[in-house]
């Protein structure tokens, strides 16, 4: 459920990292913390174009570099490649962990993080979490505060697995010193108290997924962290690549049979070519560049199987509206409807 609203503490205006931004960066801030998608993980969808409607006269050039300065004064976390956000220390300084029920919403909310690099910089906010302050007096039900939200630590360690810890050499995932005071912000009622940020750890960079090989190689799948990696064949696209990694999405992106299957079981309601040749004409037609378009391509298919079983959901007993004539109309939920619906969501691309 979408949070109705969200709270700015007085102590914000005497925190020196928060002042050291210029009022823009601030706005900004306060603009992501008070999100209403914004979940108990501190995670949030990148959406750059949706966000920069919100103001008039502000780009999505310009939020970019907005959000950028705040990644690099550890107020968040981005990834590019997935379009994720992570308030970095939303968990961890305002009493979410001292709640065993809200820690596994939490738990749920950062199974839903597909990003090393935000899963690396979660983990090193909740090893940072003073458990020696949780109550060990025995509840209601036998275990003690400390140890629910000890195994709500464990499962979400262990769902994540062990990410890299510094896979591209641009980061650290050692944690840095004591944070400062910190803005918070009040989930609705019965919710977590959560703060917006603290001086996090030190800033971690999990690598996106690992770039073509010079030479093609057989597709296949990777298992692991939250499910099945899609990986294809690397194509001629390598060589548009510009030192920043991005590039063009390549004239021989095609689905293949891997990618069939795992489309077929995983969102067996889409049709894979469909959702592919979609997938091809936006991005040819956007000319945007990217990281890893097989990546791209994942999420597409992710995103039109949820708005799939949303639609499923709301038990539309047609997709069909009949005119006067009694000539049928296509109806909001069709196909066509759907995969325009995926295409906005991509609101934060790498740009050329």
């Amino acid at each position: 459920m979408a949070r109705g609203h969200g709270r700015i503490l007085t102590s914000i205006w005497d925190d020196a990292d928060f002042l050291a931004m210029d009022e823009r960066e601030q706005r900004l801030y306060l603009f992501l913390i008070s999100q209403p998608n914004l979940n108990h993980a501190g995670l949030l969808d990148l959406t750059l174009r949706r966000w920069s409607r919100k103001a008039r006269g502000l780009t999505s050039a310009e939020l970019e570099k907005l959000l950028q300065a705040l990644e690099a004064a550890h107020f968040i976390v981005m990834d590019d490649d997935t379009e994720e956000l992570l308030i970095r220390s939303f968990v961890r300084n305002d009493g979410v962990w001292k709640q065993p029920k809200v820690m596994g919403a939490m738990v749920s909310g950062a199974l839903e993080i597909s990003s090393w690099r935000l899963r690396s910089a979660l983990l090193a906010e909740v090893a940072r979490i003073p458990l020696h302050e949780l109550s060990d007096e025995p509840g209601a039900r036998g275990a003690s505060i400390r140890q629910q939200v000890t195994e709500h630590i464990a499962t979400l360690r262990k769902a994540f697995g062990n990410p890299p810890t510094d896979p591209d050499g641009r980061g650290s995932a050692t944690p840095s010193e004591t944070p400062s005071v910190s803005p918070s912000e009040t989930l609705p009622e019965g919710g977590p108290e959560a703060s917006t940020r603290g001086r996090a750890a030190a800033h971690v960079h999990a690598a996106p997924a690992p770039a073509p090989a010079p030479a093609p190689l057989p597709s296949h799948v990777e298992e692991g962290g939250g499910g099945g990696i899609v990986r294809s064949e690397p194509s001629a696209a390598a060589g548009q690549q510009r030192p920043d990694g991005l590039h063009l999405i390549p004239d021989d992106f095609h689905l293949n049979d891997t990618m069939r299957r795992w489309v077929n079981a995983t969102y067996p309601q889409l049709d894979p070519q469909f959702e592919t040749d979609q997938f091809i004409r936006y991005w040819r037609g956007e000319g945007r560049r990217k990281r890893n378009w097989h990546d791209a391509w994942q999420k597409w298919i992710a995103d039109s199987g949820k708005r799939a079983s949303e639609r499923g959901q709301r038990g539309s007993a047609s997709n069909v509206i009949a005119l006067a004539s009694g000539q049928p109309l296509p109806g909001p939920d069709t196909n066509l409807a759907g995969w325009a619906a995926v295409a906005a969501s991509f609101d934060t691309e790498d740009t050329a």
